[in-house]
């Protein structure tokens, strides 16, 4: 791509911002119910606008941006569904814990150790610390990002990015 093209890339996404984005983040915080999370999708969405050259093209903006959005919005109940079944079964297996013999105690240490080998391979420091204050801690993804100092936005990448490695550790072997 030119950099002229690029320049009138990041034009057209300006003004479809300008234009759309008030009118986006309310459409989105109606499905969620959240400002916050409203605005972090709307964000999202442009910026899958502004790496794809569709926005040269566009005829119907809106459209385009309620396809998106709706994606977005599909991925992240379907990663919550995963972080909230990991969870179920992670709390299934503390009840369970006491009620184990040894070897079914050693065999969860290996398991531990085994899950700690995926969070230290290959990992950066700050997406580990941040899936570990989460799933470990509980704590909230505006409080970790007060404690790494980053955005909630990058907490979210952090720990998206340990589940994706984790997972790839796990299933692709």
């Amino acid at each position: 791509m030119s950099a002229d093209s690029t320049a009138t890339q990041i034009q057209l996404v300006e003004e479809i911002y300008s234009a759309h984005h008030g009118w986006l983040r309310g459409w989105i915080r109606k499905k969620l119910n959240c400002p916050e999370h409203a605005a972090d999708l709307a964000h999202d969405t442009f910026l899958r606008l502004l790496s794809s050259e569709e926005s040269l093209t566009l005829k119907q903006p809106r459209a385009y941006l309620l396809v998106v959005a709706n994606r977005l919005l599909i991925n992240r109940y379907r990663r919550k569904k995963v972080e909230d079944e990991v969870l179920r079964q992670v709390s299934v297996f503390i009840e369970q814990q006491d009620r184990r013999g040894p070897e079914e105690i050693t065999s969860a240490r290996q398991l531990l150790a085994q899950a700690i080998f995926l969070l230290t391979e290959d990992l950066a420091q700050k997406p580990r610390d941040a899936f570990l204050m989460a799933r470990v801690e509980g704590l909230t993804y505006k409080q970790i990002a007060r404690r790494l100092g980053v955005s909630e936005s990058s907490v979210k990448q952090y720990i998206a990015k340990v589940m994706i490695h984790c997972h790839s550790r796990l299933y692709t072997s």
